[in-house]
């Protein structure tokens, strides 16, 4: 997988260079030169804030072609030929496809839309979040695992992992390495499509995304060597095409029944779902926070020491969770409401609480099985660092050796990521750190010259920005237009006094 992959692009024939993106993106990963913008690619963390803030619609997110799921009897399939790669088509929807569509149209019915587009299964991400929860939930033992730091945080959002990997590097260990319930849904669906499907063993899945950020990871996976997705699609692209066959198809018509979906489920679309389900076991003390500016504000204060009470931190990058994603059709108070609206109907099953009680409970023992082999594993390491012999053996070499197959087993087959994420140093000034002191103390020197008006007219997305691209040697001085026109003022005075 390539690991600089993004999905976020400009489009440069719509760019007019009017700076908004530049000035909103949270890595200040956008710079405007030659009149256009340039995205700087080791800082973007793919949030989609510039796409959802251009005018001119000049940001743009890289999705699949819609043609891989067309039928195989059809134009756009045999214009593209990708139709006939898979035997079977299946759709991952995020649960916040549900909240694109008014409550009227049920989730199984959604999911008739789905099949009509061209999918030939359904596997809703929500039946996934359970499972992601429960492995979530086993972490925040204090008792079994007192020395992890608190507060643990959601790794659900990719775009807040590389935002921690790139501007709070620290608080790396503080992510919970549980995957994300995309993944998991499109390894549960490929199980549940071999029992279905036996005779069609060229099954791809195929996720449904609101945001650039899950784009990013199906393709480039974060904690992973490999995704389980094949393909992703915007969920604003299969909007007008679901709603139109919405709309023509009659109540019931056909519909394949949906899985025991439950309302902790589909909440995990909108900000505070995932810490609801997941701190459901009593004594859990979590934090939801929804939106750029809020998560900022939240890490600094982590970084602080200043949230130790707090056991899970949900984060998301886009305001009202993912409901808000840029990829997305309605508003984001829209989106909540609607799901907010299909929570209730769902509360309204009586066999909810007691089945998801009984889930949970498998689930957390799993997980503490998972976790249990990686801290003993972890200790025999500590323990023979400290004594500067070899790790001591369980019992022999064969012990060992099957003791690790099957963390490693646990950890791909179920909910744990296989890799750590590791820090992405793309704000340093320098990797030597003598020069980087000497870059950051010109580069004061150099701020202090500006104006200070952070008006984006240089190019830059604030007059700190500007003074780091020049001692880089990207940019000068007279980028800034007050420094230009004040050098130009008296270079007319000197000619004026010339010419007296």
């Amino acid at each position: 997988m390539n690991r600089r992959w993004h999905s976020v692009y400009l489009d440069e024939d719509a760019c007019k260079g009017c700076t908004i993106c530049v000035t909103t993106c949270p890595t200040e990963a956008i710079r405007v030169r030659d009149g256009k913008a340039r995205i700087i690619e080791e800082r973007c963390i793919d949030c989609g804030e510039c796409i959802r803030r251009c005018p001119h619609h000049a940001k743009k997110a890289r999705s699949d072609d819609p043609a891989m799921i067309a039928p195989a009897d059809s134009a756009a399939a045999a214009d593209s030929g990708l139709s006939a790669l898979y035997e079977l088509k299946i759709a991952i929807p995020a649960p916040s496809l549900y909240g694109q569509f008014p409550v009227k149209y049920s989730i199984n019915e959604i999911h008739r839309a789905l099949i009509d587009c061209g999918f030939d299964m359904v596997y809703p991400v929500a039946a996934a979040t359970g499972g992601i929860a429960g492995a979530s939930a086993a972490f925040l033992d204090r008792a079994r695992y007192p020395d992890l730091p608190r507060p643990l945080i959601s790794s659900s959002c990719p775009t807040i992992i590389k935002f921690i990997q790139i501007r709070f590097p620290s608080l790396i260990e503080n992510i919970v390495p549980v995957i994300a319930p995309m993944e998991l849904a499109a390894r549960m669906a490929r199980a549940e499509a071999k029992r279905l499907f036996p005779n069609r063993p060229k099954a791809g899945v195929f996720f449904i995304s609101p945001c650039a950020g899950k784009i990013t990871e199906a393709k480039s996976p974060l904690g992973d060597e490999t995704s389980s997705v094949d393909g992703v699609f915007s969920m604003a692209d299969f909007h007008l095409p679901m709603l139109a066959a919405l709309q023509k198809a009659g109540e019931g018509d056909g519909a394949p029944q949906p899985l025991s979906l439950y309302p902790e489920d589909i909440a995990w679309s909108r900000a505070g779902g995932e810490a609801e389900d997941t701190g459901a076991e009593k004594g859990t003390a979590t934090l939801a926070v929804d939106g750029m500016d809020q998560c900022v504000k939240i890490l600094e204060a982590v970084e602080d020491g200043k949230l130790d009470s707090v056991d899970f931190l949900e984060l998301m990058a886009c305001a009202s969770g993912c409901v808000g994603g840029p990829l997305t059709a309605l508003t984001p108070a829209l989106g909540k409401h609607i799901v907010s609206e299909r929570e209730k109907e769902l509360a309204a099953r009586p066999e909810k609480t007691e089945q998801t009680l009984v889930v949970r409970r498998e689930l957390l023992a799993e997980a503490a099985a998972i976790t249990d082999v990686r801290s003993k594993a972890d200790e025999r390491s500590a323990t023979a660092r400290q004594e500067g012999t070899k790790t001591a053996e369980p019992a022999s070499e064969t012990a060992r050796n099957a003791e690790a197959a099957r963390a490693r087993r646990l950890d791909c087959e179920r909910c744990l990521r296989t890799e750590r994420f590791p820090p992405r140093p793309a704000l340093q000034l320098d990797s030597d750190y003598r020069r980087a002191v000497e870059l950051m103390e010109k580069m004061e020197e150099i701020r202090a010259e500006l104006p200070g008006l952070d008006c984006g007219c240089c190019g830059a997305p604030n007059c700190r920005a500007l003074a780091e691209d020049i001692v880089k040697g990207l940019a000068r001085k007279t980028d800034c237009v007050i420094i230009l026109k004040e050098q130009y003022r008296k270079l007319l005075e000197r000619r004026g006094g010339e010419d007296a």
